[in-house]
């Protein structure tokens, strides 16, 4: 038979497969909770065990919305899965095995569970074909190049709408520019949700130092693609907390009907895991009274099959003791209908809702997850460079809320109020007021600083009036009016005492002179010393600075010596 008889009746073949699968009766291997029935259609697994734990994965996965937690979920309450053999001597029995991630996300991803008839999901790709491999360079295709797709041709699980939205949660949890990325304990809140109101594009999230507490959002889609500057970047926890205001706010109104959902959906969890727990046991007795039969069938003086069967019943019910108590530690850790004090605790809990948002106990993942039930985008746009950035957040009902958010900058001019700080600095430095007052005097008329939470410190004043080139005037207050008796002007006892400016300066701050600070506009301080207090000072400016440090060693106290 030539090369083109094989190539014809090779296609002739596929051709056929390819009709059969379109009038829905091409047989193929069915994913977990579905079976062939005996006249060929596409039945539900006929073990309700099994249908259960299949409606409960998709469940989960609609309430955590990431592959990873669901997962965990299955794991720590240690969930099985009914798997039919496909091949072998044991072809189609039915064994139950820890899920793993990729059995999961097939069947998240499997049309069927929403009643669609599919055939070439995946198709092979010359260009990925390995030789002597028959089975490699097989692809997933898109939806619209599927070789057959027919709705409602077999029961499903789950409607066609949630099955959409599966795709489209699966699609946003992955790790992509154009994506909003899975919820994680990152400190970044608003991560995926942030938009440049200029380009349109996502903003990334950059930690700090590789740390986890310090994060900006940046644009840096033109920066990458063009190789131009940023388009705009700006400090995470002050948007962060903004946001997280804003949704608090929406939330309490809520507060009653949040309680009654989360104990309707607690309860409604630890129903299903008993129930799960139920089928468990019925099983593990349905396999031990089995075992029994087979055991009292069996002749007495057949010692060599009885002993085996003997053996096989103790094991059956030695799983069925473990499983009972599992199941009675389970009743106890999680009883199935909530008391009295657990309904109080969370009907206190949904009623303090910024509590529970501040709780230790709640993760970053979790404050993620609340804020993109409410949240779809937010959008934001730096002024230039200065502090203010406009904030429009949009939820997810339609509505938006607008605002403005000052972010710290860099530099002092950034500030959209420099003008006015540089009129306010220059006046009060004119009429002879410290670097402190002024420092006092922009904080209480609500400036704000670059950087600091805590408002102008007198450092930054200094620096101000020099970048100004404006100096305050010396007092020229010399009149000792309202002094007590032996009270000095600093610059005046230093000169008498024949001791540098910084040295009294520095005693001051240390404490070794007795001083009062005067009232505002100055706040000059005077000192208090007379002749004797002087004849210290001057000793204590002559003494040997070794003399120190040697009677902090030997005057130690016996108490404290080793």
């Amino acid at each position: 038979m030539s090369e083109a008889e094989l190539h014809v009746l090779k296609q002739r073949m596929y051709q056929g497969r390819l009709n059969k699968a379109r009038r829905g009766e091409l047989q193929f291997a069915l994913p977990v909770g579905y079976v062939w029935g005996p006249s060929g259609e596409i039945q539900f697994d006929p073990d309700e065990q099994v249908q259960q734990v299949v409606r409960l994965i998709f469940r989960t996965f609609e309430e955590l919305g990431t592959l990873g937690g669901l997962v965990r979920y299955l794991a720590s309450h240690q969930i099985q899965m009914g798997i039919r053999v496909r091949e072998g001597p044991g072809k189609g029995e039915l064994v139950w095995r820890r899920p793993n991630r990729a059995t999961v996300q097939m069947m998240l991803k499997h049309p069927l569970y929403a009643g669609s008839y599919v055939y070439g999901r995946r198709q092979e790709d010359p260009r990925r074909k390995q030789l002597e491999r028959p089975r490699t360079g097989r692809v997933v295709m898109p939806t619209d190049e599927w070789l057959v797709l027919l709705s409602h041709r077999c029961p499903a699980y789950i409607p066609l709408e949630q099955y959409e939205r599966n795709q489209a949660r699966l699609q946003a949890n992955r790790a992509r520019a154009d994506a909003m990325g899975g919820a994680r304990n990152g400190s970044a809140l608003l991560a995926g949700l942030v938009v440049c109101a200029r380009c349109g594009c996502r903003l990334n999230v950059h930690y700090d130092n590789g740390g986890d507490h310090l994060h900006t959002y940046e644009c840096i889609e033109r920066w990458t693609h063009y190789g131009e500057p940023k388009c705009q970047h700006l400090a995470g926890p002050c948007l962060d907390a903004f946001v997280c205001q804003q949704v608090l706010a929406a939330l309490e109104p809520a507060a009653l009907e949040l309680s009654l959902t989360a104990t309707e959906r607690v309860e409604q969890e630890r129903a299903e895991l008993d129930r799960l727990w139920q089928q468990r046991r019925e099983r593990a007795v349905y396999e031990a009274e089995r075992a029994a039969r087979q055991y009292h069938a069996v002749e007495p003086e057949h010692r060599l099959v009885a002993r085996t069967l003997e053996h096989a019943w103790e094991e059956k019910l030695a799983i069925q003791q473990q499983l009972e108590e599992e199941y009675h530690r389970f009743v106890q850790h999680k009883p199935r209908v909530l008391s009295d004090t657990e309904r109080e605790a969370i009907r206190h809990l949904a009623t303090d809702i910024p509590a529970l948002w501040s709780a230790p106990t709640t993760t970053g993942a979790d404050r993620k997850e609340i804020i993109r039930q409410v949240v779809e985008r937010v959008m934001v746009d730096v002024q230039g460079n200065s502090e203010r950035v406009k904030v429009r957040i949009e939820w997810v009902d339609g509505g938006h809320t607008e605002g403005v958010v000052l972010r710290p900058v860099g530099k002092l001019s950034e500030l959209s109020t420099y003008p006015q700080i540089c009129d306010q600095v220059q006046e009060l430095t004119e009429a002879g007021w410290t670097a402190v007052a002024i420092a006092q005097a922009l904080n209480a008329a609500g400036f704000r600083s670059p950087r600091s939470t805590t408002g102008f410190r007198a450092e930054t004043i200094t620096q101000l009036q020099r970048q100004l080139g404006v100096k305050a005037p010396r007092p020229r207050v010399r009149s000792h009016d309202g002094f007590l008796p032996d009270e000095w002007w600093p610059t005046e006892l230093a000169h008498r005492l024949h001791i540098p400016r910084g040295t009294f300066s520095h005693w001051i701050r240390q404490g070794v002179v007795r001083t009062r600070q005067l009232d505002e506009p100055l706040h000059r301080w005077i000192v208090w010393a007379d002749e004797a207090e002087q004849e210290r000072l001057r000793a204590y400016h002559q003494r040997a600075i070794g003399d120190d440090f040697h009677r902090r060693w030997t005057d130690t106290p016996r108490a404290q010596q080793p």
